[in-house]
């Protein structure tokens, strides 16, 4: 099987192949820098949903894949909560995926509202390693990386399609 992904972000990529280790399928991931159509920090639900719904869409027309997948994080401004979304297609039909998500600090939220996207705002307020962790990774003390969180997202979206 060859599953397409909409990104070539090591960190989505590691979801990705994590999510098919725990459903024991064995594919090659064909990895593509895929338009997420939204903006670089997705800044509602829907915006996040719409970015990882276009890269699965994206990858899936580049390939010749059987699946494609697209991962996306994003803030919920209007909630102040961390989101992350998949979406996986077989070119028929799509399933989406949440994965866990965190109120952020009234902080990070003021900084997004000024423009600055949140590893920006985690690096300049917490240092680099922040921002290698993403807000996730951060603000859960390393218990939940982001690409486990991903993962999650992934799981709940390619069960959807019956995987």
């Amino acid at each position: 099987m060859r599953i397409a992904l909409g990104s070539t972000n090591p960190t989505k990529r590691q979801a990705l192949e994590q999510t098919l280790e725990r459903l024991g399928l064995e594919a090659e991931i064909i990895a593509f820098a895929a338009p997420s159509g939204v903006r670089a920090q997705p800044m509602s639900e829907a915006e996040t949903r719409a970015g990882a719904y276009n890269r699965a869409r994206a990858a899936w027309e580049k390939s010749a894949a059987s699946l494609a997948v697209g991962l996306e994080g994003g803030v919920d401004l209007a909630s102040g909560w961390l989101t992350m979304y998949a979406a996986a297609t077989d070119g028929q039909r799509v399933a989406l995926g949440r994965g866990p998500g965190l109120a952020l600090p009234e902080e990070a939220l003021e900084a997004l509202r000024q423009g600055q996207t949140l590893g920006a705002f985690l690096e300049r307020r917490y240092g680099p390693a922040a921002r290698r962790m993403g807000a996730i990774g951060w603000y859960t003390q390393g218990r939940l990386a982001r690409a486990e969180a991903l993962a999650q997202a992934a799981l709940i979206a390619l069960s959807g399609l019956g995987l």
